[in-house]
C-alpha cells in the first residue's frame, strides 16, 4: 500500500513539473517555424519541464487574440505588434527569429518593373502582413499609400501570381521565389531591405499576465527556443527531413524546404547581432515609421513592450586580494560594458588559482584577467589568447604603468635581514607557487643570488594582503608581494610603509613603487577557445576606449587597457626556472634523431646523389657543358617564377601576408629613422561571409579579385598593398598625411561601393570598413596594425562602410 500511494505521489509530482503551454504560428508550416519544431522533436522543451502544443495559423486568425485570450501561451507575430501595443494591448515581445525580414513584394507581371509600378494594382497579403512595417515603409517611401492599391486576402497560393488573379503577393523570399523558379517563371521581387528599410520578422511574443506570473517558464522556454534553433541551421537537411514528416501540412518537397533552410539562415544567423535579440532602438525605429503613416499616435513603451535577456558573459578574474576586495576593484569595468554593450551582461567572478583553472578547463567562464605567468599556463594548457593588457596609474595619476615588479621585504626592526643574501634560512613567505609579482619574481633573485630555497621554510598564504599581515605580525621572517600591493595597503589605512623595509631595492624611471626584482608586462586580459571572435572584438574596442574616473583611479589604479604587450619575456623566465608550462624540456640525441628522422634520411639519399652526379660530371664533363648551360638558364628562370609566387597572393596577385609584412617594415623603419609620416590602414570586406554562404566560394574569389582590382586601380607606385586574410588586406602609405589617407580611404569605400561585380551570374556590390593609425612611437610595425585594426573594429561596430581613425587613450 505504502508502495503504491509512493508511485501515485511520485507520478503526481512528476506531471506537475511539466508545465503545458502552446505556440500559435503566424503561418501554415514550413522552415520558417524549424527552430520551434526541433526544439520539440529534439527533447530542448522537454528538458526545460515544458510540453509545447505548436499551433499552425489558420486563415483570418488573429494571432494576438488568441494569446491575450489565453488560447494560446506564446505567439509569433510581425512587427504590427508595436501598433497593438500601442492600442493598450498588454503584449511583450522577448525574441526575434529573423534579424532581416525576409518578407517581400513578388510579382510576375513583366509590366511591374519597378516599385512605383504598383499604384493601382492589386496586393495579396494577409492581415497582419498589411501592418508589416517593412512593406508599408518601402511602399511609402516610393509615394504609393494605402489608397493607391487594393488589398487582396492571401490565398497562400503562388499559381495566383501565374493566373494574375493578383498583381503582387506578399511572401517570405525563400518560398514562392523557389516555387517560379522550377517552373521556370519569371518574377520581380521588390525587397525593403535594399530600400533602407532593414526591421524585424517572427517576432516571439506574450501577455504581460504570462511574464509577470511565470517569468521562469518564459526564460526557459526562450532558451530551448534558441538552442532549437541553433541546431536546425546547424542541421538544416536533418531539419527539413522532419518536418517533411512530421509538420508538412502545405505538401512541400524535401528539396523546397531544404532550400528555405538554407535561406532564411541569412537573415537569423547575422554574425554581428546576438542570435534572437531584439534592439530598443531598432523598435522605435519601425515605431516611427508607423507614426508618419498615421497607423499610431504618439511612440512606443519600449521598456514595457521588449522583455529583455541579456547574455551572461563571466570574466574570472584572480583574486590575488581575496573575493571581497576583487569584487570591489572590478565591479565599476562590468558596470562600463555593461552599459555600453547592450546585448551582455557581464559579470566579475572571483577565482582561486586552482578554481580559475578549473573553470577555465570545465568552460564557466567566457574571459580571464590572470597575471601574467598563469595566463602563459592557460595559454599553454587550453588555448586561452591575450586580447589586451591593464594599463594601472598611481595614486595621483602621474603614470601610466604597463609593468609591474615584485618587491622582497621585512619589517623595518628587524635588524638581521639588510639585503638579499641575510634571507637564508629564513622563514619566507610568499602568496602562491602561481603567484608572478608574488612569488616567482623573487624566486628568480634567489637563484641569481645562489641561495638555495630548498633551505627556505617557505609559507603560502593566499593573498598578498596575508603576506604583509604575517611579515608586520611576526609569525614569518621575509614576505613578497607583487609591486603596488603595499603603497595601495597603506592608501587604505591597514599599514604604514614607515613599518617595512624593502630588501635590494631598485629604481626605474616612470615606476613610482617600491620594487626588488625586474618588471614584467601587466596582467592581460584572454579569450578562452569557445569565446567568439565578434565578441572579443567588441570588448577590446570598449576596453581600449575605457576612460577610468578619478575616483576610479583612486580607489583601483586602474587607467585603462592597450593593445596586448609583448609576453616574451615572462616565457623566457619560465624556461630559465623550468617552470610550467616549461617544466618537462629535456632535449636527448635520441629525441633529435627520432624528431627529424625523415630530414636526416633525406639528407644521407640527397648527398649520395650529389657524390654520384659530381662522379658523373666529371667524367662527362665535356659531353654535359652545354646541357649544364641550358639547365642552369631554365633553373633562373625557374627561380624567378618562384620568388614571384613566394611574393604574391595566389588569388588575387597582390602582395602576400609575409611580403607585405617584410616591406612595411622596411617603411616603417626608413619612416622612423627620417621622422617620416607614414599611414597604416586596415580593411575588411563587409559581410564577405554571405556572399561565400549565398553565392558559393568561386563567387566570393570573384569579388575579392575585383575589390582588389579596384584598390589597387587607386593605389601610388609608392604604395604597399597587401592581402592579410580571408578578406582582410592592409595598405601603407608613405609620406602621407593623416588627412590625406583619410581622405584616400573615403574614396576607396565610395569606389568599391559604386562597383558592380558579375561574378557566377550574379551582379553583386560590396562595402568595406577601414581602419587608419599613424605613425608615432610605436617599436614595431605590428604595433602599428594592431591600431588600425582597432580603429577597423570601431568602423565596423558603427554600422561599416565607413573610416576610422585610431585615437589614443
Amino acid at each position: 500500500m505504502k508502495f503504491f500511494l509512493f508511485f501515485i505521489l511520485f507520478s503526481i509530482s512528476l506531471y506537475a513539473s511539466t508545465s503545458k503551454i502552446s505556440l500559435q504560428l503566424q503561418w501554415k508550416n514550413q522552415f520558417q517555424f524549424a527552430g520551434y519544431y526541433i526544439a520539440k522533436e529534439k527533447g530542448f522543451y522537454k528538458d526545460a519541464g515544458l510540453e509545447v502544443d505548436i499551433k499552425e495559423y489558420k486563415k483570418n486568425m488573429d494571432v494576438v487574440s488568441e494569446v491575450l485570450s489565453g488560447n494560446s501561451t506564446y505567439g509569433i507575430g510581425r512587427s504590427s505588434l508595436i501598433i497593438e501595443r500601442n492600442s493598450a494591448k498588454p503584449i511583450v515581445v522577448f525574441g526575434a527569429a529573423f534579424q532581416r525580414s525576409p518578407l517581400v513584394l513578388i510579382t510576375t507581371d513583366p509590366k511591374i518593373k519597378d516599385i512605383t509600378d504598383l499604384k493601382n494594382k492589386k496586393i495579396m497579403i494577409t492581415n497582419d502582413a498589411k501592418k508589416s512595417a517593412s512593406i508599408l515603409a518601402m511602399l511609402l517611401s516610393n509615394g504609393i499609400d494605402k489608397d493607391d492599391y487594393t488589398i487582396q486576402s492571401h490565398s497562400f497560393n503562388y499559381n495566383d501570381l501565374i493566373n494574375k488573379k493578383t498583381d503582387s503577393m506578399a511572401s517570405y523570399i525563400s518560398n514562392e521565389a523557389y516555387l517560379l523558379d522550377k517552373k521556370n517563371v519569371k518574377y520581380n521581387i521588390f525587397d525593403p531591405a535594399e530600400y533602407g528599410f532593414d526591421f524585424y520578422e517572427d517576432l516571439l511574443f506574450t501577455s504581460e499576465k504570462e511574464m509577470k506570473e511565470n517569468p521562469q517558464r518564459l526564460k526557459a522556454f526562450r532558451e530551448a527556443t534558441v538552442k532549437g534553433w541553433i541546431w536546425a541551421y546547424k542541421n538544416i537537411e536533418e531539419s527539413s527531413k522532419i518536418i517533411f514528416d512530421k509538420y508538412n501540412t502545405q505538401n512541400k518537397s524535401l528539396d523546397s524546404l531544404i532550400h528555405e533552410g538554407y535561406s532564411l539562415k541569412k537573415f537569423s544567423m547575422i554574425k554581428e547581432i546576438p542570435f534572437f535579440s531584439v534592439n530598443k532602438e531598432k523598435i522605435k525605429s519601425i515605431a516611427k515609421v508607423f507614426q508618419l503613416r498615421g497607423m499610431m499616435n504618439g511612440g512606443c513603451d519600449v521598456d514595457k513592450f521588449v522583455y529583455e535577456f541579456k547574455r551572461d558573459i563571466k570574466i574570472g578574474v584572480l583574486a590575488k586580494r581575496g573575493a571581497k576586495e576583487t569584487l570591489r576593484r572590478w565591479s565599476s569595468l562590468a558596470k562600463y560594458l555593461n552599459n555600453e554593450l547592450e546585448y551582455y551582461n557581464f559579470k566579475i567572478v572571483p577565482l582561486s588559482f586552482s578554481e580559475m583553472q578549473n573553470s577555465v578547463r570545465d568552460k564557466k567562464i567566457d574571459f580571464v584577467i590572470t597575471n601574467t605567468m598563469y595566463y602563459v599556463i592557460l595559454e599553454a594548457k587550453f588555448g586561452v589568447s591575450r586580447i589586451a593588457t591593464l594599463v594601472n596609474s598611481d595614486k595621483f595619476n602621474r603614470y601610466e604603468l604597463k609593468q609591474f615588479g615584485g618587491v622582497i621585504f621585512t619589517k623595518s626592526t628587524n635588524k638581521k635581514i639588510n639585503n638579499i643574501l641575510d634571507i637564508q634560512n629564513k622563514t619566507f613567505g610568499a602568496v602562491s607557487r602561481l603567484s608572478f609579482g608574488g612569488w616567482i619574481m623573487a624566486y628568480e633573485e634567489m637563484l641569481k643570488n645562489d641561495i638555495d630555497v630548498d633551505d627556505l621554510e617557505l609559507k603560502f598564504l593566499g593573498t598578498h594582503d596575508a603576506v604583509v599581515n604575517a611579515v608586520l605580525e611576526g609569525s614569518i621572517d621575509v614576505g613578497t608581494v607583487r609591486t603596488d600591493t603595499l603603497e595601495r595597503m597603506q592608501n587604505e589605512g591597514k599599514i604604514k610603509l614607515s613599518d617595512i623595509k624593502v630588501i635590494s631595492p631598485v629604481e626605474y624611471d616612470d615606476f613610482p613603487y617600491l620594487v626588488s626584482t625586474k618588471l614584467y608586462p601587466e596582467w592581460p586580459i584572454a579569450k578562452l577557445k569557445h569565446t567568439s571572435d565578434y565578441l572579443s572584438n567588441k570588448l577590446l574596442a570598449k576596453l581600449v576606449s575605457y576612460e577610468a574616473t578619478e575616483d576610479d583611479i583612486n580607489s583601483n589604479n586602474i587607467k585603462g587597457w592597450t593593445v596586448p604587450l609583448d609576453y616574451s619575456s615572462v616565457h623566457t623566465v619560465l624556461k630559465d626556472l623550468r617552470l610550467e608550462p616549461y617544466e618537462n624540456i629535456h632535449v636527448h640525441f635520441e629525441d633529435i634523431v627520432k624528431e627529424y628522422a625523415t630530414y636526416l634520411y633525406l639528407f644521407g639519399v640527397i648527398s649520395l646523389l650529389l657524390i654520384a652526379r659530381l662522379f658523373y660530371d666529371y667524367k662527362y664533363s665535356r659531353q654535359l657543358d652545354s646541357t649544364v648551360k641550358e639547365k642552369t638558364k631554365e633553373l633562373i628562370e625557374v627561380n624567378k617564377k618562384l620568388k614571384v609566387l613566394a611574393n604574391q597572393d595566389f588569388l588575387t596577385g597582390i602582395s602576400n601576408r609575409a611580403h607585405f609584412m617584410k616591406f612595411a617594415t622596411k617603411y616603417f623603419e626608413i619612416a622612423r629613422r627620417n621622422n617620416g609620416e607614414l599611414q597604416m590602414l586596415s580593411l575588411d570586406l563587409d559581410y564577405f561571409k554571405n556572399i561565400n554562404d549565398t553565392y558559393g566560394h568561386q563567387a566570393g574569389d570573384c569579388v575579392l579579385i575585383k575589390f582588389t582590382d579596384k584598390v589597387s586601380s587607386l593605389l601610388r607606385k609608392s604604395d604597399l598593398f597587401g592581402r592579410v586574410g580571408g578578406e582582410e588586406f592592409c595598405i601603407v602609405l608613405q609620406n602621407t598625411s593623416l588627412e590625406g589617407a583619410k581622405m584616400f580611404a573615403k574614396r576607396i569605400c565610395e569606389s568599391v561601393e559604386d562597383l558592380q561585380m558579375d561574378c557566377e551570374e550574379h551582379l553583386l556590390s560590396i562595402t568595406v570598413s577601414i581602419g587608419i593609425s599613424s605613425l608615432t612611437d610605436e617599436e614595431l610595425v605590428e604595433d602599428l596594425i594592431k591600431k588600425s585594426d582597432i580603429a577597423l573594429y570601431e568602423a565596423k561596430d558603427k554600422g561599416r562602410n565607413q573610416v576610422r581613425v585610431y585615437r589614443e587613450n
